[in-house]
């Protein structure tokens, strides 16, 4: 017995190691739509350092699929750049992964790069703030606008004070239209062909501990890791993952797709996966104050 909500440290989790089998079903693609844009001054305008961060306030969307940033160098050459999203502040909720990446620069054009955030989600309305690290011959710069785009400002380093120039910068999210499964902060969407989003995943969880708490699951997306097959749930704390849940096709195997799902924890939750093509769904449920047991369940939805 716990005295609060808290995971139940596991040596290791089950995993099932499985061989998928690729299906004749066309894939589904994303449907990106741009949800902010600050236009370039082109190469013979301003330039900074990517030292200073910069954030963007009000992003109308519900995940973050790409961002797209003009650069150039003061020596030409091969750099390794990551880019790294948090949410409302630089010491913030990180959004996804750090990104990274090698790509080649020059100091007479700028090259434009585009980061991938695998639709991680977000919440209509927040303010993404981005940090940079750079190694290579020489500095980096981001093209700057000085005529301020609304909401886009560069920071000094990452302090928060106000540069006094916009970061050119194009932010992109997944806005699929029909039935396909659409990533916020509470719903977690698993492909079955790649960037199809077919099954849309959420979790409640409600303990007598700590004074009754309850709420819905917050889903980590893995798919900018190239997971597109699986992802986690925390409930209490973010850098505390509560589950590890993935949808296995085994519809060459028993005509039916499988739920396999590992949480570290004794609080009461549900677990419910539904299929967007067929509408099939399936509801799984822990009891609270019991040690939730792995499930590993092949006959969860049946296959078209």
């Amino acid at each position: 017995m716990v005295s609060g909500p808290r995971s139940l440290h596991c040596r290791r989790m089950p995993f099932l190691v499985a061989v998928l089998l690729l299906s004749a079903v066309v894939p589904l693609h994303a449907t990106v739509s741009t949800v902010y844009t600050c236009p370039s001054s082109g190469h013979s305008g301003n330039h900074d350092s990517i030292f200073n961060g910069f954030f963007v306030q009000n992003v109308n969307a519900s995940n973050l699929h790409s961002v797209v940033i003009p650069y150039t160098t003061d020596f030409d050459g091969l750099y390794t750049l990551t880019l790294t999203a948090r949410r409302g502040t630089y010491t913030g909720t990180q959004v996804g992964t750090t990104q990274t990446q090698t790509v080649s620069l020059s100091s007479s054009a700028d090259t434009l790069v585009t980061w991938n955030f695998g639709d991680a989600p977000i919440t209509a309305g927040d303010t993404l703030t981005f940090t940079h690290t750079e190694n290579g011959p020489g500095g980096v710069q981001f093209n700057l606008q000085p005529t301020l785009c609304t909401g886009d400002v560069e920071s000094v380093g990452t302090s928060g004070v106000n540069n006094g120039f916009s970061v050119a910068v194009t932010i992109t999210q997944n806005s699929s239209s029909g039935t396909a499964c659409i990533p916020t902060s509470e719903i977690l969407c698993i492909d079955d062909q790649p960037g199809d989003h077919r099954f849309r995943l959420t979790t409640h969880f409600s303990t007598v501990q700590a004074g009754n708490r309850s709420g819905n699951g917050q889903a980590i997306s893995l798919s900018s890791l190239g997971v597109n097959q699986g992802g986690l749930f925390w409930f209490f704390d973010p850098t505390n993952p509560e589950m590890l849940i993935k949808v296995i096709k085994g519809c060459s195997i028993n005509n039916h797709f499988w739920v396999f799902y590992a949480a570290g924890t004794n609080v009461g939750f549900t677990v419910t996966v539904t299929d967007t093509t067929t509408g099939h769904q399936v509801t799984y449920t822990n009891h609270d104050l019991t040690a939730a047991p792995p499930v590993q369940d092949t006959n969860a939805l049946s296959c078209p």
